[in-house]
């Protein structure tokens, strides 16, 4: 009885919601997502015969039937619904002296409104508490669309429908000046079928946008917050009878040998009369447009005949003998023509898929396609346009498949909404993975004591809807292997429904959700540390997922390595996928007419979440950061291990899973001191998928020269051109230290036939020899002056450095916990200079003294050789009150701007650090300074390089000044200093000085990447420098010249 009254109670309280709903407009309404508006289906365009849909493969739609309405619109935009123009609709409104828009567009990129970035609080009411369904009256812009257009004459008698691919947040369209319908749910698509609405000639389209709605509410992603009409607008027409929709299932038997083919299409009777059973075939085609099988490949009719209004099914079944099978690395795809026929065997119409045949399963703990465990090796990634927002260029979508696949990147997790459907297509066909994910985020809610939609039954058809319309849309995409229920949404009764929806109309694949795992196919984590990984892999028997790691905030991404060692030891880790892929910065100039990308805050929007948004890999133009290498380095599918490299023999495990290493072939080269002196290739190497094979390089052992290093460096090298990379393209690279006994670099004598000169002052300390002076400070201790030949090699005085421009991750990690190090060496203080000097070739001037933290002590001695090298050697003990950590340890000095070539011998050729080097191998690189740091889109800690064993600054005619590591230093120069790079916010605000800062450093810390916004942000243990210890280096520095000889054989010497 008590459950009875419950039950009661609670019909009784939806009833009463219901009602109360029922006085508020349709955008603001959880129960209307939809007036008059299509159930949702497949995308998919008709055509009047097979040969027709055949051939019409491309981006540029041919079909007879099908109309683009994209172009220049008129449009309007008021600041609320109280000043949009109410009867723009109407056909005698002028709109001629409305602006002119592109659509589809974001309108805040084509000068309307204000483009707002926020990571979770709602950005209509950022300031108060969530107050779904509502909205606030005065603050939601509307923006109203005009155009016109005319149906062809070939479309007399068909029903015409109107597709707009995605309109955020919810609209209304009217069509010569009636009502058509209204929708929400912004990134899937909305149809309407406007036949009754048409007329002769020219036909009036009015489309009204609400920038907000209660649909917002479910759509609290981490994003730029744009609005409009963004995705494409189109038309097509249909007979009454037509195919309204099919579902293609291309999956392999239980040998993954043979491919079993099911299609279930829908044949609707939208006429006035009943129509006798239809027929429909299927025609199967390979890549190369050969037809398959018999012709047709299945056959079927609907089974009853089918009555006004309603519509019927077809199911066709076909046994494919051994077809070639559709992976990430393989995506073999097919082409599927549908025809339907009536009862006279007449072509009524087409239509056109592609499928690729595979098997997507979850077995002992382990994500199978094909049989075969695999690891996603993956990126979460938005829609984003630099110049225009949501509405994507087609060029960067096919720019993020170039560079995801060159990545080694295998899937993608499409973040936080069903995507550009552009994207879909192009994976399909040239390989990835994808997770979709349902239009589904309430961060702004969830994360705090309430829950949306929760188990509320008031918000379940709007949340069941986004499931829908994204499965539907995209179910006959190959590379869609998980569906997602959305993201940051809470838990409840409602993701119950969601996810029983998905395994009753698509089994076939898994089930992912991160906030509720019970109810998921997979454990799914967000940031786990690398030790919380090792405990959660041990935990439970599910796979598990990290659908989001590494967060590549800034000058970020380190630790990877870390992971994926943790990764590739636990089978039921099935990957992970970084956040995110690209900085989602918008081009915007300054006041001064120079270029910079925006982030929160740049665009007017006055509460924001400033940088946030900036993490990716690829910065908004899609460049390549630092972070993309080494994501490419961990990533890659070919792994070599040295059995005995002084024969040259290396072990081969071929990582991919699909594909053996037929396509490839094996460089190899041998350097010395970064010169190669021997090379090969063999193109040979066959090694099946998950298998290894022994391979032996002729290498031959060179006359060894003393003091050199010898580098195996190993690649796997593309032997044709695909459309994704160039033929000789690297997938893979290895390099190896060879074990050979090498004598100690030679002696080098720096003496001169001149005496060194010194003389001293209250204030310094001057050194004279044969063609350099040097000067030394003593109230600082600092290397003030460096001149050779009359030129001045240094312009700012070195002196020692434990401070960096922080990054983002230092400052969400130590949250200034390292500002007392900032300080520290500039309010240094000298106890003691002794200069003494054991002979006419040698001068030493040893500075002791203590660093402005705690009672910490530092020494600086300079040895000053005969022909002009300085030996410098630092120390630094930390004693006192100091912080736990030190940023880093070095050297600070600037240069005159013409020494504006670096060349060194380290790693290279991109920036590295301590946490993220695995990507970068040793080598002699060289280029300008100015094209050496990393222009992050906030400006920050930049353009390190490590293990560097010598670094030289020149000028035009090759002469400047050479610094050699003893052993190695980490080194980065840049054309401004540290103070600008720190105060900048944007790259438009780094001058361009007229001095070079140069870096010669101990260490530096490492970068971090597990998350930017706590106290794991800072780097691991391994990667810090600790404070509890001293820390001592030393490097020398010397004038160059090309008369001296190569820098490689100048910098290879020891003293006696």
């Amino acid at each position: 009885m008590k459950n009875i009254i419950i039950f009661i109670l609670l019909s009784c309280f939806e009833i009463v919601a219901q009602n109360s709903l029922a006085t508020l407009p349709d955008w603001e309404n959880p129960l209307v997502i939809g007036i008059n508006k299509e159930p949702a289906r497949l995308s998919f365009i008709h055509y009047p015969d097979a040969k027709s849909a055949l051939a019409d493969s491309g981006l540029e739609i041919q079909s007879p039937y099908y109309k683009s309405l994209d172009g220049i619109w008129k449009f309007n935009w008021a600041k609320n619904p109280a000043e949009r123009p109410e009867n723009f609709y109407r056909i005698d409104y002028d709109v001629t002296k409305w602006a002119d828009i592109h659509v589809p567009s974001s309108w805040q990129t084509e000068g309307f409104g204000t483009a707002i970035y926020l990571n979770e609080k709602y950005p209509f009411n950022p300031e108060g508490p969530a107050n779904p369904p509502l909205i606030p009256k005065d603050n939601n812009p509307v923006g109203s669309y005009s155009t016109t257009f005319s149906t062809p004459n070939n479309w007399d008698g068909r029903d015409v429908y109107i597709h707009f691919g995605g309109v955020k947040s919810a609209f209304y369209i009217w069509l010569n000046g009636k009502k058509v319908g209204y929708s929400q749910g912004s990134m899937t698509p909305a149809e309407f079928n406007i036949t009754s609405f048409l007329q002769k000639g020219k036909n009036q389209l009015s489309v009204e946008v609400y920038r907000w709605s209660d649909g917002s509410y479910l759509e609290d992603q981490d994003m730029w917050r744009f609005s409009g009409i963004f995705r494409s607008v189109y038309l097509y027409s249909v007979t009454s009878e037509h195919i309204e929709d099919f579902f293609v299932r291309s999956k392999l038997d239980d040998r993954y040998e043979d491919g079993l083919l099911n299609i279930t299409v829908k044949v609707r009777n939208s006429g006035t009369d009943n129509l006798k059973p239809a027929k429909v075939e299927a025609f199967l085609y390979n890549s190369n447009g050969k037809i398959l099988g018999n012709s047709p490949i299945a056959v079927s009719h609907t089974s009853t005949s089918i009555p006004p209004g309603t519509l019927a099914i077809a199911e066709l079944n076909a046994k494919i003998e051994k077809p070639k099978k559709w992976t990430a690395e393989t995506p073999n795809l097919y082409t599927i023509i549908l025809v339907l026929k009536d009862e006279n065997d007449n072509v009524i119409e087409a239509a056109r898929s592609t499928t690729g045949f595979r098997t997507i399963e979850i077995k002992d703990g382990m994500l199978l396609v094909n049989g075969v465990s695999i690891k996603l090796k993956g990126t979460n990634i938005h829609d984003h346009d630099p110049y225009h927002g949501r509405a994507l260029d087609y060029k960067w979508i096919v720019e993020d498949l170039k560079l995801m696949k060159q990545c080694n990147i295998n899937a993608v997790r499409f973040s936080h909404y069903p995507h550009d459907p552009r994207y879909y297509d192009i994976f399909d066909k040239y390989g990835m993975f994808v997770i979709d994910e349902a239009n589904l985020e309430t961060h702004g809610i969830s994360f705090r004591k309430d829950l949306l939609p929760g188990s509320d039954p008031l918000w379940t058809d709007a949340v069941l809807e986004r499931t829908k319309r994204m499965f539907e849309t995209n179910k006959n995409h190959p590379s869609v292997i998980i569906w997602s229920l959305g993201n940051e949404a809470g838990h409840g009764d409602n993701f119950k429904i969601m996810a029983s929806y998905l395994r009753a109309v698509d089994p076939s694949r898994p089930i992912h959700y991160q906030h509720m795992n019970s109810i998921a196919d997979m454990d799914s984590y967000m940031y786990p540390t690398p030790e919380q990984l090792e405990s959660i892999a041990t935990s439970t028997t599910k796979p598990i997922i990290l659908c989001e790691y590494a967060h590549s905030m800034g000058n970020s991404t380190g630790n990877m390595k870390v992971y994926w060692d943790i990764i590739e030891r636990h089978k039921n880790i099935i990957g992970g996928l970084i956040w995110d892929w690209v900085d989602q910065g918008l081009y915007k100039k300054d006041k001064n007419g120079k270029m910079f990308w925006a982030y929160g805050g740049d665009m007017g929007d006055k509460v924001n979440d400033a940088n946030f948004c900036i993490n990716g890999i690829v910065q908004p133009d899609r460049s390549p950061l630092p972070a993309y290498y080494e994501t490419k380095h961990i990533y890659q599918y070919i792994n070599l291990t040295p059995m005995d490299l002084s024969k040259g023999q290396l072990l081969i495990k071929n990582n991919y899973y699909h594909s053996d290493l037929s396509n490839y072939e094996l460089r190899w080269n041998l350097s010395q001191n970064g010169e190669v002196i021997q090379s090969g290739i063999i193109d040979t190497i066959k090694t099946a998928p998950g298998k290894r094979e022994r391979v032996e390089l002729p290498i031959k052992q060179p006359l060894l020269i003393p003091g050199s290093e010898y580098w195996l460096n190993v690649s796997f090298n593309m032997k044709k051109n695909e459309f994704w990379a160039d033929k000789e393209f690297v997938v893979a690279w290895e390099q190896f230290k060879m074990p050979w006994a090498v004598a100690p670099a030679p002696i080098k004598s720096f003496n001169s036939s001149n005496p060194i000169m010194v003389e001293q002052s209250e204030n310094y300390v001057n050194v004279n020899g044969d063609e350099f002076k040097i000067v030394i400070y003593k109230k600082d201790g600092a290397l003030e002056s460096y001149n050779w030949k009359g030129n001045d090699l240094i312009k700012g005085s070195l002196h020692p450095n434990y401070w960096r421009a922080p990054t983002d991750n230092d400052i969400a990690g130590f949250k200034g916990e390292l500002d007392p190090w900032k300080d520290a060496a500039s309010g240094r203080k000298v106890d003691n200079v002794n200069v003494s000097q054991p002979d006419q070739n040698k001068l030493i001037v040893s500075v002791d003294g203590t660093v402005a933290i705690g009672k910490s002590k530092w020494n600086e001695t300079y040895t000053i050789y005969g022909n002009g090298v300085i030996k410098v050697a630092q120390q630094l003990f930390p004693i006192g009150d100091v912080p736990n950590d030190i940023a880093k340890i070095g050297s600070e000095m600037k240069i005159p701007s013409q020494y504006n070539k670096m060349s060194w011998y380290g790693r290279g050729p991109w920036e590295n650090y301590l946490d993220r080097q695995t990507g970068s191998s040793v080598g002699v690189y060289s280029g300008l300074v100015d094209s050496l740091w990393t222009n992050y889109v906030r400006p920050q800690e930049n353009g390190n390089r490590c293990d560097v064993r010598w670094v030289a600054f020149t000028n035009n005619t090759g002469e400047g000044l050479l610094a050699i590591g003893d052993p190695t230093l980490s080194v980065s120069a840049w054309p401004y200093s540290l103070q600008d790079l720190e105060q900048a916010k944007h790259i438009s605000d780094l001058p361009h000085r007229d001095f070079i800062t140069v870096n010669l450093d101990y260490k530096q810390m490492g970068v971090g990447g597990i998350n930017t916004w706590s106290s794991v942000a800072r780097p691991l243990p391994e990667f810090s420098l600790p404070s509890n210890e001293s820390y001592n280096y030393e490097f020398y520095l010397m004038p160059y010249s090309p008369e001296m000889g190569s820098l490689d054989k100048v910098a290879n010497f020891r003293l006696p």
